[in-house]
């Protein structure tokens, strides 16, 4: 499942919004880093989405997109003009459809055509209202769900849900997180049409004055199986207490963020976690496959993204800025293992580094405080070369752990937590 935080300016240390989103999926379903120039398209033009066609617009936006390698929506991403979305899953007492635009396919659609954030609610929600939600949007599951989203932009901040065609919406003040589970009580802003006398008919609550969304519709049983609110509690606690104190890099943390465990061992705890690691088929069949950061403002806008999975064992590195593309030595990533592509690679390391004692990843986060640092002396509007070096350090990083690994002595792992990954490493040719 995934994490989704913003901070305005109010809250923030250098007064930019700070977003920052892990996307948590199935541990073997590679997501891709893309850098999309701005495009023009003809008259009558359409745009094939994961599963259905729509018209297309005459002219797209310069995107970076976190792209799930098998689909055409991204879970999170930005574009030119500075707008920044990432969306949830999100289940209701309503059955998702069996076809339609997924929550991804809305969110690049959205980044295509907004230049702010209130132009992109508007985007998804008149989308939505189109075409509908729905397919499969699970990679090797069966998975079926609704959308939540955070939008943000340099000066404005919104949380989007949706049920169906239905939406809801209200503007941040301060700060916000979501985590798997409707957020919005009775404080919303604008909601569709029908949408409250939908919950009075069925039951949901006895009048209009009663009407709280997330108590309305959120369903049971996936809501609680998909451990929400543990994790948005975590997310909010820590925003909540470090106001003024929170910049991009404090985002970086709480991403990593194992609850306050010290030695954290995916094999022994079962807690959900924001830094959420693959355990079991059963309440752990996901993880955090990738990790990005945004700070917004007038100065200028930068990202970070960690590119790969777990990011407590990897790196975050700069990108998408103003005339730059992707890493120079980046390679994305498919179905099967590659050495070449950065994500497998990167994911083949962690894999084997779990099975090690703690100690290695102990020396390892200590490397990556160091590089990071570096960071903070690249400035917001670093060029081609800047990223393309600091890249290259990362996967000097990766390669000296590599070749250190057999340094460390392995672990007492659980039983079935090695046979659940021997199965994956099996099954994606590791």
């Amino acid at each position: 499942m995934c994490d989704t935080v913003v901070a305005l300016g109010s809250w923030t240390k250098n007064g930019s919004v700070i977003f920052g989103k892990n996307s948590d999926r199935e541990p073997d379903e590679v997501q891709n880093l893309e850098v999309i120039p701005e495009q023009e398209y003809p008259l009558c033009a359409e745009v094939k989405c994961t599963y259905i066609s729509i018209p297309q617009v005459s002219r797209t936006n310069r995107i970076f997109l976190c792209r799930p390698f098998w689909m055409f929506g991204a879970e999170m991403g930005a574009n030119e003009h500075g707008v920044v979305i990432g969306n949830e899953a999100i289940f209701t007492k309503d059955k998702p459809e069996k076809i339609g635009l997924t929550g991804m396919d809305l969110l690049r659609l959205a980044l295509e055509r907004s230049e702010s954030a209130k132009e992109a609610l508007d985007v998804i929600i008149n989308l939505l209202e189109k075409y509908g939600q729905g397919g499969k949007c699970g990679y090797r599951f069966n998975l079926y769900y609704m959308n939540s989203y955070i939008i943000a932009d340099r000066s404005e901040v919104y949380v989007l849900e949706t049920n169906k065609r239905n939406w809801i919406w209200k503007k941040v003040k301060d700060f916000w997180s979501i985590s798997n589970i409707p957020s919005i009580e009775d404080d919303f802003d604008d909601c569709a049409p029908g949408l409250i006398e939908d919950a009075v008919k069925r039951g949901f609550c006895k009048r209009k004055s009663d009407f709280n969304f997330k108590k309305s519709y959120s369903g049971r049983f996936m809501t609680w199986a998909a451990g929400g609110a543990p994790r948005e509690c975590q997310t909010r606690n820590y925003l909540q207490r470090f106001k003024k104190e929170l910049d991009i890099y404090s985002l970086f943390s709480l991403l990593r963020s194992h609850g306050g465990i010290q030695e954290y061992r995916p094999d022994k705890v079962s807690e959900p976690m924001v830094c959420f690691h693959s355990a079991n088929k059963l309440f752990r069949r996901t993880q955090t496959v990738c990790s990005i950061t945004a700070e917004l403002s007038d100065k200028g806008c930068r990202y970070f993204t960690t590119g790969s999975s777990n990011p407590c064992l990897s790196p975050y590195f700069p990108i998408f800025t103003e005339g730059t593309i992707l890493p120079k030595e980046y390679l994305p990533g498919g179905e099967f293992f590659d050495l070449n592509s950065f994500w497998w690679r990167s994911e083949r390391f962690h894999r084997r580094a779990f099975l090690k004692t703690e100690n290695l990843r102990v020396d390892l986060r200590l490397e990556i405080y160091n590089l990071e640092d570096e960071l903070k002396k690249i400035n917001r509007n670093c060029i081609q070369s800047e990223i393309d070096n600091y890249f290259k350090k990362v996967l000097l990083l990766i390669e000296k752990y590599e070749e250190k690994l057999n340094n460390y002595p392995d672990k007492n792992v659980n039983f079935f937590y090695r046979k659940y990954w021997n199965g994956y490493n099996k099954k994606n040719r590791v």
